[in-house]
């Protein structure tokens, strides 16, 4: 008897793209490998959204059109999207960017290359479409820059830690993709989280399981300053509420491993380190987290490593006096 193949859903939460909607859609539909699953989630659009939908499901038999009649926000879509998938796998695709035609083919071949993984990531590409250009995040750290080869690697949570006490590592989920019982087993996204809900899901998933490492971009995350994520990590009062959720849901039994792997690696916390600190030091309770956090960044700053601009000094300043300017990776 024939092993049933593995299945992917691609989950698409929309609200008012109806404008980027045709190029988002239109590189779901051209997968070399077709998703077996699309699930679109639309959050209360007051725009043509509907109508677009509309009319790309007609030539897309396999999607789920899920709608709120209120606006219920991204976290909420995005849940309501994974709970309804059928896939054994999840890809999270965003309505205004784009996944890369081989992307499920990619994703798929990884994880039959290696069995235990339940997740897979690949590398992080920023996407400005005023201009069109492409780059690889703002430095190395969003290159998985542990990959030696062309091909795919695994990376166990031993490994993973041994590479995050060298430098940060950037795992983002426009890029990767679940398993969708992982996913289900972690919440999926926690509401109080926020805009680090998705940070939350992909690094603990590979403290506890590892993943499949891809040295290849497949997908386009697009840079905007005005994104959910941009507006929320730019209002500091917010930022710090969000960071005080996050440790609340550490202190739990649920996710106490996660808390121990965090304290072993907090460079897998760069993203917000600029606001958590001075947030930590605010709460007694967390003295004891603001003094681990504390001299590890001191340490890195010791080591000309953080934050950016004294790392960018040292590198253009110093150090090509001494022999070749090195990689320094960025602060937060």
């Amino acid at each position: 008897m024939t092993a049933r193949l593995p299945t992917i859903s691609i989950v698409l939460p929309n609200h008012n793209h109806a404008r980027e909607l045709g190029i988002s859609l239109a590189a779901i539909a051209a997968q070399t490998r077709p998703a077996d699953q699309i699930v679109i989630v639309d959050d209360g659009s007051t725009d043509d959204s509907l109508e677009v939908i509309s009319a790309f499901a007609t030539h897309c038999p396999n999607l789920l059109l899920i709608k709120h009649e209120q606006r219920q926000g991204v976290v909420a879509a995005v849940n309501r999207g994974v709970r309804a998938a059928s896939g054994d796998y999840v890809i999270l695709a965003s309505a205004d960017e784009r996944i890369l035609p081989d992307c499920c083919e990619a994703f798929a071949e990884a994880m039959a290359q290696f069995p235990q993984a339940r997740l897979a990531v690949s590398k992080f590409t920023e996407w400005f479409p005023q201009t069109g250009e492409l780059r690889l995040g703002q430095d190395s750290e969003c290159d998985l820059w542990f990959l030696c080869g062309d091909g795919a690697e695994w990376v166990s949570p031993r490994r993973f830690h041994e590479l995050l006490a060298k430098a940060h590592i950037r795992l983002s989920v426009n890029s990767a993709m679940f398993e969708r019982e992982l996913l289900l087993e972690m919440g999926p996204f926690d509401p109080a989280l926020r805009w680090h809900s998705d940070w939350f899901a992909i690094y603990a998933a590979a403290f506890r399981h590892g993943f499949c490492a891809i040295p290849r971009t497949l997908s386009w995350f697009r840079m905007e300053e005005d994104s959910y994520s941009s507006r929320g990590a730019a209002d500091i009062a917010d930022q710090e509420r969000v960071i005080e959720a996050l440790y609340t849901k550490l202190d739990t039994r649920e996710f106490a491993d996660v808390r121990s792997a965090l304290m072993r690696s907090p460079s897998a916390m760069v993203p917000f380190m600029r606001t958590m600190l001075p947030m930590l030091v605010k709460h007694p309770k967390r003295y004891p987290e603001a003094m681990f956090v504390g001299t590890w960044w001191l340490k890195q700053f010791l080591q000309g490593r953080r934050p950016r601009a004294w790392a960018r000094f040292l590198n253009r300043k110093i150090r090509p006096a001494a022999g070749p300017a090195i990689a320094i990776p960025p602060s937060e």
